[in-house]
């Protein structure tokens, strides 16, 4: 008797934002009508939940344990999927896969663990930056799928532009309880992981004060980006202004993103959680070219970006991000609030 009750197993275990950017390719027609279940990160699951559609998931920790190990081993051996495929994940996790005995294995050829533990690998130069990160992810599927029998899609190009869509769990509670109104607050999150270039803090504080002049600004945050929030601490001061920073769960902070009028960020994952949630969303990205918004930009349909214009992805003023001026930042979000002046350009 056939055991199996996962047919496809999808993993991405990494930051908030690259699972965002991932999910959408289980929409992928090769993966039509089958039984599919994603293993994730810890601590994200509040992604699969508020997906739409919801996504079937488990969480990991991304760090190597001898319990993760047979952990993982064990569901695996319990569900018996006959395809995994592997977007990114560490070591260990393509060793469970292949000891788990999952027959299909595709994946990437990067790393040494991809050579030994997958046997349907794809070559992907991912540090070209040619292509969005989605993507990316797109093309593994539709080529490890195909060398598995199942026919080329039609209209690849087309299926590329799907992107995630979340639905915040109490929007509309979350927003009065704060005090809030909805579409009548901006929020600011300044701080990103620091895989990055960053907007100057000054920049930030120079916008914040702008738009408190308007409505209320909330700054939002965790202790992970002390590195940056630091330099912006004085806006504390500004009664417009609402610092939030380490006080709001998942939930709480897709409810305030989705009410917002507008969201402002540098390349994180709450720029990406603004996006699928359907909320005007401004990302200001660095030139270089592993970080450009082309490989990392927000997708959704009022999802925008700015990035400093340089004729070298790879050499470029150690100060280049400030030519990215408040100003630049204040007139996009004017064309995203009034979409019919907006010339849409990314670039300043």
């Amino acid at each position: 008797m056939d055991s199996r009750n996962v047919d496809i197993l999808l993993i991405r275990m990494d930051k908030l934002g690259d699972l965002v950017v991932s999910l959408p390719v289980d929409e992928h027609p090769a993966l039509a009508g089958a039984r599919l279940h994603w293993f994730i990160s810890k601590g994200l699951s509040f992604i699969t939940e508020q997906a739409v559609p919801k996504r079937q998931s488990t969480e990991f920790k991304r760090g190597f344990s001898p319990f993760e190990f047979l952990r993982m081993v064990r569901w695996i051996q319990k569900h018996s999927p006959q395809t995994a495929v592997l977007l990114h994940n560490p070591w260990w996790v393509s060793a469970a896969v292949w000891f788990a005995g999952v027959p299909e294995r595709i994946g990437r050829k990067s790393q040494w663990h991809s050579y030994l533990f997958l046997n349907v690998g794809i070559r992907q130069k991912r540090s070209l930056a040619d292509r969005h990160e989605s993507d990316f992810n797109f093309d593994i599927v539709e080529w490890g799928f195909n060398r598995l029998g199942v026919r080329s899609t039609f209209n690849l190009s087309g299926l590329k532009r799907t992107f995630l869509r979340l639905m915040a769990p109490n929007p509309f509670g979350t927003a009065e309880a704060r005090g809030l109104k909805e579409r009548g607050y901006y929020i600011v999150h300044p701080g990103m992981a620091g895989s990055a270039l960053n907007w100057p803090a000054e920049n930030f504080v120079t916008l914040i004060e702008r738009l408190a002049e308007r409505r209320p600004v909330l700054i939002t945050g965790t202790k992970m980006d002390q590195k940056y929030l630091r330099a912006i601490e004085k806006v504390k001061g500004l009664p417009n202004v609402r610092w939030v920073v380490d006080e709001l769960r998942a939930s709480e902070l897709l409810d305030l993103l989705s009410q917002a009028r507008a969201v402002i960020a540098p390349s994180t994952g709450v720029l990406h959680l603004s996006a699928s949630l359907g909320t005007p969303t401004l990302g200001i990205y660095s030139p270089r070219k592993v970080e450009h918004p082309r490989r990392w930009g927000p997708k959704g349909l009022y999802a925008e970006y700015l990035v400093p214009q340089v004729a070298d992805a790879d050499n470029f003023a150690a100060d280049v991000m400030r030519e990215i001026t408040p100003e630049h930042v204040l007139q996009k979000l004017n064309d995203l609030e009034n979409p019919r002046g907006s010339e849409a350009h990314p670039s300043v």
